[in-house]
């Protein structure tokens, strides 16, 4: 049983992390090109689209997606130097928010008393992009054992960050970080088995910006702070019957380490804390994502892959606008076709459904008058029945 028998499967990997307690991580960093023979090279597309929205009370409290659309572009490229060196390069979206609460809520307040514009007006808005350029060297101890290393040099692009109950209007400058990856592998190429342990750094970003206050004249010069964190990552795959492959993924994000937060003169971490010192605007818990799924060529010319993914959830309660579901499970379907001997095109999608949470963040949406009467009393922003659809298309070549 040869490894060019599972040569054709599809393996495309689906992100859905978007939108729930563990994060804010897109595109998770994928070493298997670094094991493909001679050199190669791929460009993929990457489609998502969220539907994602709340209810106050059983009323529909929002007329489009919380989240937006993104779409982003995945290169990889990779080449041998010596016999048992290989060196190779990667770029992706790691990480981002597109959070729109100001264009997307369209329930009013107090029974009607307060228009939805005016309570649209007072919540989050926050858009942010982390990518990450990736160089990576992998070392063949022999035929079954290697070792990996790495620079990920991340880039945060300008972030704009508008929270009004927290007097925060702000557009930062992007920043870039440094992190670092370290792994290991172990083969039996007669049986297509590959065991990977990944483990990356965390990179942390410090927005420089100005923030709006309440008092004209009196802006306060401040920072945007975004982190992404440790991750370990393990993959294995093995085949286990005539051009069939299975395989699975376990990804582990210490995201309770890695929160966004704003830094000026009147911030502080907690109640007690120095004035100063960072304020957390999010309330992400650590992660752990797993998949599962099987890999099966037909002919020569065409394979496909079906997966199941899931992430299990933290709390079925939030005080965050920022934490939009309690975990999720989604299925993919991928398909590879081989146009010539050395190109491939592979495409497929994935659709993924939101574990329901509960926002008691909306409980502290008041008038801001004296009496500070809450707008929508003490229901919740319940986030329901969400799901988020993502659609990809690769080509790869080998040289």
């Amino acid at each position: 049983m040869s490894l060019a028998k599972y040569a054709g499967v599809s393996l495309i990997a689906m992100s859905a992390s978007m939108g729930h307690a563990g994060g804010m991580e897109d595109t998770a960093l994928s070493a298997g090109f670094m094991f493909e023979d001679g050199k190669y090279g791929s460009v993929s597309l990457k489609s998502q689209a969220p539907s994602i929205k709340a209810k106050v009370g059983g009323v529909s409290a929002m007329s489009k997606s919380v989240l937006g659309s993104v779409t982003s572009t995945n290169i990889k490229a990779k080449m041998d130097v010596l016999d048992n060196i290989s060196v190779g390069i990667t770029y992706y979206r790691q990480a981002g928010i597109k959070l729109d609460y100001q264009g997307s809520w369209s329930l009013a307040g107090l029974g009607g008393a307060v228009p939805a514009a005016t309570v649209a007006a007072g919540l989050p808005k926050v858009d942010l992009d982390v990518t990450a350029l990736a160089g990576l060297v992998k070392y063949d101890f022999n035929d079954n054992i290697s070792a990996l290393v790495g620079v990920k040099n991340g880039t945060a692009s300008d972030a704009t960050v508008l929270i009004p109950s927290e007097s925060v209007v702000a557009a930062a400058t992007g920043k870039s970080s440094l992190s670092y990856v370290v792994g290991a592998a172990y083969e039996i190429p007669e049986i297509a088995l590959r065991a990977e342990l990944i483990y990356e750094t965390s990179a942390d970003y410090v927005l420089a910006t100005i923030f709006a206050t309440n008092v004209p004249g009196t802006n306060v010069p401040g920072t945007v702070n975004a982190s992404t964190p440790n991750y370990t990552n393990l993959y294995v795959q093995s085949g286990i019957a005539e051009d069939t492959l299975a395989y699975a993924t376990i990804r582990k994000g210490e995201w309770k380490k890695s929160q966004v937060s704003i830094t000026n003169a009147g911030t502080r971490t907690k109640p007690a804390s120095a004035l100063g010192t960072p304020q957390d605007i999010s309330d992400f818990d650590d992660s752990t994502d797993y998949s599962i799924g099987l890999g099966r060529k037909f002919g020569d010319t065409w394979s496909s892959s079906i997966s199941y993914n899931w992430t299990s959830g933290t709390s079925a309660t939030t005080t965050s606008p920022f934490t939009l579901s309690n975990g999720n499970q989604g299925l993919s379907v991928g398909a590879k076709y081989a146009w010539n001997e050395n190109t491939d095109i592979s495409f497929g999608g994935n659709y993924t459904e939101f574990k329901d949470v509960a926002g008691q963040w909306l409980q502290a949406v008041t008038t801001g008058a004296p009496s500070n009467t809450k707008l929508f009393g003490t229901n919740n922003a319940d986030f329901k029945g969400n799901s988020v659809t993502t659609l990809g298309v690769s080509i790869s070549h080998s040289f």
